[in-house]
């Protein structure tokens, strides 16, 4: 071989080392994302992610512990960049949403915040990557690449849950709710909820009876027959007569619940589901009670609440038809007078 093959030979070797080192180089100087990598951010217009007062939350006494009084998201600007400190090509670092841990009623008036980002709700802290990746640095105001801010937006669900009977607010105005930086922190910008002492309005009641509370329910006079009909058998009933209660219900409430009536009064035995009232000890007839049904003429069991309106309400007005009958109660019927006394009581669910 003579000297100038050699040295052409040893020529291309060496060229084919210098471009495996070449692509072994790009490979190893790639983008690193750490987790130690860390973050400053910051909010370039507001820490406030959500002003209370623009809610519009209406509360009474009655309204239900663990309704969910609102529910809604809050979205924030956020401005991040890798801490200058740690500069370095390729480097990149994810953003953290970080949920500061609230106290049941940490909102006044009983209320609660639960956040939901990340698909659970809570009110207990916790760290949740967001999948927002920066790439840029920050912290020189003069210093070119590494003041190079990136915004982005956070949307975080919440809901705000009565959790206690308490209508007194709490005597802070703002609430931290979570922060916003890295897995690492450096500097961290905390998001808070503004006008905490002013931005539920406390109505006197729920629902009270429109006009005279005390009803009386003619039932009539009717003859009873030991051959067929009412007077025959245990189970037979007479027309039914129908009556309404009314109720005046503040329609503004928050929230999403039931507004329930439960009948009581004396039972005969066995009857209580079938809602029949014994007569009162002033009654001469015997053998009969007095049923209660509801608006489609189904019995109503005596001490069961039972649904008449849900939140929220589209009137303050609410009708409750109702209707009531004699019931034969015993093989017998004595005649004579048959008078009954039923209460109702309102509750909410």
């Amino acid at each position: 071989m003579t000297l100038f093959k050699y040295l052409k030979r040893v020529a291309r070797i060496f060229a084919l080392a210098v471009s495996a080192i070449s692509i072994v180089v790009t490979i190893t100087t790639g983008a690193r994302a750490a987790t130690d990598a860390k973050l400053v951010c910051k909010a370039p217009k507001t820490t406030a992610a959500i002003d209370l007062n623009t809610l519009g939350i209406n509360l009474s006494a009655a309204v239900p512990i663990g309704t969910i009084v609102y529910e809604g998201a809050m979205t924030v600007d956020v401005r991040c960049g890798i801490y200058f400190l740690q500069y370095e090509e390729g480097l990149t670092a994810e953003v953290y949403f970080k949920r500061m841990a609230n106290a049941e009623g940490s909102l006044g008036y009983g209320l609660t915040m639960y956040l939901g980002y990340g698909g659970e709700y809570s009110n207990e802290a916790g760290s949740i990557a967001t999948g927002q990746i920066i790439k840029t640095y920050a912290g020189i105001p003069t210093g070119g690449i590494l003041n190079d801010w990136t915004d982005f937006t956070l949307t975080v669900p919440f809901r705000i849950v009565k959790t206690s009977s308490s209508l007194t607010p709490v005597s802070r105005s703002q609430l931290s709710l979570f922060r916003v930086g890295s897995q690492v922190e450096k500097i961290d910008e905390n998001y808070v909820a503004t006008n905490l002492r002013t931005y539920v309005t406390v109505k006197d009641e729920t629902c009270s009876v429109a006009g005279n509370a005390n009803q009386e329910v003619p039932l009539g006079s009717y003859t009873a027959s030991k051959s067929s009909g009412f007077g025959s058998e245990i189970g037979q009933t007479s027309s039914a007569v129908p009556f309404a209660v009314q109720l005046n219900c503040e329609a503004l409430l928050s929230g999403t619940f039931d507004v329930m009536m439960q009948f009581n009064g004396d039972t005969v035995s066995g009857l209580s589901d079938s809602g029949v009232v014994a007569l009162n000890s002033a009654s001469t007839a015997s053998g009969v009670g007095v049923q209660i049904l509801n608006g489609d003429r189904q019995p109503i069991a005596l001490a069961t609440p039972f649904a008449v309106a849900s939140y929220p309400l589209s009137n303050a007005l609410v009708t409750v038809p109702l209707y009531a009958r004699y019931y034969q109660t015993a093989s017998t019927v004595t005649p004579g007078t048959a008078n009954a006394v039923a209460t109702y009581t309102l509750s909410y669910q």
